[in-house]
């Protein structure tokens, strides 16, 4: 019962996280009406069935084969100040991007988070006035795109690897980690705050997982400072979200014009959140962006489906195949077919409804299938090997999941794609490594 429980660990946490987001959806302080509800939840329990039966038959047998001595991938002290290097640089062109500057170098980065804290509505109408105009280097972000990765695995790295660490090494870890938050204030953006947390949060959960199962202990007192970072930052990002929203005037009614056939209202208890309770208002505003993908998902049931082969899912995807080519396959994606009735890029969109956009909506199942494959080889090769890819790639996959309900957060942009993209090719190579090492 203890390896069944140590290998399913993941799949339940999941299905926990992803029902309670869809009671959010059912039940919330915002009302959704389905036009064709039988179809919506049983696509919804056909995703659901498929990723469990994925995870489940990759998981078994439950047998508990600890290797983690093998290991061919450790990082030394020489790599880790390299990786440092590198995120550093990939933070550069990545605040240039966000900001939308023409220098690389950050002349105004204390001014503009200053602007951004005390102006975060300000700031974040002037960033999508810039969208309009910029015109970033098109060979800065493929070189980018080779990089970016580094900055999301250095917070695992950093976890897993502190005491391999000079006193000097930890304070430009913690700081070149915390760099893309800051980028994030300056531009009165939430995600790099959120994204902080959830990779630091998930990185000190395997942490402690892997402690336990290995030595018996979970060792909190180790990484005692990050549990405290998690939770201030976690706090400070519910805050800063909620200010960000009030000052870009966000009344919560606003969420009922969202919807031009009038399927979104408001409940009435919540109509005054701005003017009676800063947390309900929260509250009110959180639930929206975390569930609205799904009402888009279900107005994307009613198209037909053209296949974007294989570049769909990703608005990132499509802008390289479209510069590429000259080919625009956004047009063929059910977010712009839906553009009436629901906002192409003003609104969020299921990571189901991205997926779907190459492979239908029968064909998600097949996608889940095997992303349920996938997480549970990732979870017994952290488990078992102290598989290095494994370490870096989990976090990823917990940023994928709780995002799920809301928007293809991991595959539709440049830096978590790239360390997807990378860390699978790396995580791959490592366990065709190992299996020849140990028939030798």
């Amino acid at each position: 019962m203890k390896n069944i429980t140590k290998y399913l660990g993941p799949i339940i946490l999941t299905e926990i996280y992803l029902i309670f987001t869809l009671l959010l959806f059912s039940f919330g302080p915002i009302e959704y009406y389905l036009e064709d509800p039988l179809a919506f939840w049983s696509y919804i329990f056909l995703y659901h069935f498929s990723m469990v039966l994925g995870y489940v038959l990759a998981a078994i047998p439950f047998k508990n084969r600890i290797r983690y001595k093998i290991n061919f991938d450790d990082l030394s002290s020489f790599k880790i100040r390299v990786l440092f290097f590198v995120a550093f640089l990939a933070f550069l062109i990545g605040h240039k991007n966000i900001t939308m500057s023409d220098s690389l170098m950050p002349y105004d980065f204390i001014s503009d988070i200053t602007t951004g804290l005390l102006k975060s509505g300000e700031q974040y109408r002037l960033k999508m006035q810039l969208l309009d105009v910029y015109t970033g280097s098109k060979l800065l972000n493929i070189f980018n795109f080779t990089i970016a990765f580094t900055k999301i695995i250095l917070i695992p790295v950093i976890i897993f690897y502190w005491e391999k660490l000079s006193i000097v090494d930890r304070l430009l870890a913690i700081t070149i980690s915390f760099l893309p938050v800051l980028s994030g204030v300056s531009t009165g953006t939430n995600k790099p705050l959120f994204d902080f947390v959830i990779l630091y949060g998930s990185s000190l959960f395997l942490y402690f997982v892997a402690n336990y199962y290995r030595e018996g202990r979970y060792n909190f007192k180790s990484r005692r400072f990050f549990v405290v970072i998690v939770f201030i930052f976690f706090g400070v990002a519910i805050w800063f979200f909620g200010t960000a929203m009030l000052g870009r005037g966000g009344d919560p009614s606003y969420v009922e014009s969202t919807s031009p056939l009038g399927h979104i209202t408001l409940n009435y208890a919540f109509r005054d959140a701005d003017e009676n309770s800063f947390l309900t208002y929260i509250y009110v505003w959180f639930s929206n962006y975390l569930v609205q993908g799904y009402y888009g998902f279900s107005q994307s049931l009613n198209m037909d489906f053209t296949s974007t082969f294989g570049f769909g899912n990703s608005q990132f995807l499509t802008r390289q195949v479209e510069w590429l080519t000259g080919n625009d396959l956004s047009k063929y994606t059910y977010q712009h077919k839906i553009d009436p009735v629901w906002g192409e890029t003003a609104q969020w969109h299921s990571l189901y409804s991205h997926i779907a956009n190459d492979f239908h909506f029968l064909g998600v199942a097949v996608w889940n299938f095997i992303m349920g494959i996938y997480l549970a080889k990732l979870w017994k090769s952290f488990l078992d090997e102290n598989n290095l890819y494994s370490k870096l790639l989990l976090p990823l996959f917990a940023m994928l999941i709780i995002f799920t309900p809301a928007n293809n957060q991991v595959f539709g942009f440049l830096e978590t794609f790239s360390t997807f993209l990378f860390m699978t090719l790396l995580w791959f190579g490592s366990i065709c490594r190992r299996r020849a090492f140990s028939r030798n």
